[in-house]
């Protein structure tokens, strides 16, 4: 793949729409992996439909409408983002649906996901509903942030997370540790007749659980009764849902850099280390110097054009600096203090995008350190440029 079609398909991904996308890579709206594939690797997809029937001996990243995995064969972790069905009724169907074997781990951030298959890693979920089904076996922990979950399953560790209602009607083999932030006059936690928690069953509530005399919590019950009741905490819940987006938009868009640019990230960003106060300045420079470029070329009439494809790469670059940031501090840590340790570059890349977000958080110190890494991004972006030039 040549360097120029690498460039134009980085400006796709980023700018294009799903259904758009979907049309670029797999021709229509719908994506089906058949049962008679086998990738032997990652696998990205991107559309309104998706549908996952074959072996993936790799990570799933997914982005679509509705969602479908039916497999025995998925051996690795599953990444899945998924939009409304219908944002009116979210009892209607479920946007994810999965069945078969995980052998990895999931991370859903979707409306509605329903889990019937058997996963033997751990369950991340954000949305508004998940549905752990009578034949599911989770042999990881769960941890659900969102609006409501039911259990019908079996989750062979803990049960954790921040929901406004859950229901437990099945087993769980170690604690349940929940914030259930439901008003008072709704049922929040619901423990069913058959329930079975083999740990603690520690929660935090307006009231007392609705706990059937029939179910078993080995280790006791611990209830911490909320009375604040002036201000909703449903801001909280919105708020580590547009962190939960944020972290894995910027995950996906380091997968895709990984795959058109691999050498950049393994090669140029680890010699950004050896020169970083150059490379800040040149990455200062760039920034500022190409919108303005931008603007005289477009001042110039006839120059309109090449100056509103200069000014649209420059937005799509504001973004790639990020996860570019992102990666140079994580790449800098591990020289730094577990150089010796094989790690794969997703989860390093997933760890870098972790702190970053953390650190932008944090007043003043954290605001000058991502500043100083997004500039310092650019400036590998600089160099990048100039030695393909000159090549």
């Amino acid at each position: 793949m040549s360097k120029k079609l690498k460039i134009l398909l980085i400006a796709l991904v980023l700018l294009l729409p799903l259904p758009i996308l979907a049309l670029e890579i797999h021709n229509n709206d719908n994506v089906t992996l058949g049962t008679d594939k086998v990738i032997d690797g990652n696998y990205y997809a991107a559309g309104q439909n998706i549908e996952i029937y074959g072996t993936v001996n790799g990570d799933l990243f997914l982005a679509g409408n509705m969602i479908t995995i039916d497999s025995e064969n998925i051996n690795g972790n599953i990444f899945i983002f998924s939009s409304w069905t219908n944002p009116f009724d979210i009892m209607s169907s479920p946007s994810v649906i999965i069945t078969g074997k995980i052998n990895g781990s999931v991370t859903v951030i979707g409306e509605n996901i329903n889990i019937t298959g058997d996963i033997n890693g751990n369950v991340m979920f954000a949305g508004e509903l998940a549905t752990i089904d009578n034949d599911t076996t989770i042999a990881g922990h769960m941890t659900a942030w969102g609006e409501r979950v039911n259990v019908q399953g079996k989750v062979g560790g803990n049960l954790e997370g921040g929901l406004k209602s859950l229901l437990i009607n099945g087993q769980v083999g170690k604690n349940v540790d929940i914030h259930i932030g439901a008003s008072k006059d709704k049922d929040g936690l619901q423990i069913g007749e058959k329930a079975i928690i083999n740990g603690e069953l520690k929660y935090k509530a307006w009231q007392e659980a609705d706990v059937s005399d029939q179910a078993t919590i080995a280790g006791g019950i611990s209830f911490d009764q909320l009375f604040k009741t002036t201000k909703s905490k449903a801001w909280g819940f919105a708020m580590l849902k547009v962190l939960l987006i944020q972290f894995f938009g910027m995950l996906v868009v380091g997968m895709v850099l990984f795959y058109l640019w691999p050498k950049f990230l393994s090669r140029a960003c680890d010699k950004t280390h050896q020169n970083m106060l150059m490379t800040f300045f040149k990455g200062l420079g760039l920034l500022i110097l190409t919108p303005l470029a931008a603007f005289i070329l477009m001042i110039t009439i006839i120059g309109l054009p090449l100056g509103l494809i200069i000014l649209g790469l420059w937005v799509i670059m504001l973004y790639l600096a990020k996860v570019i940031g992102a990666w140079l501090l994580i790449r800098f840590l591990q020289m730094k203090f577990f150089a010796k340790k094989k790690i794969s570059d997703t989860s390093l890349l997933a760890l870098g995008i972790l702190l970053f977000i953390i650190i932008s958080k944090i007043p003043f110190i954290g605001w000058i350190i991502i500043f100083v890494l997004f500039i310092t991004a650019w400036g590998t972006i600089f160099d990048y440029i100039l030695k393909t030039k000159k090549q």
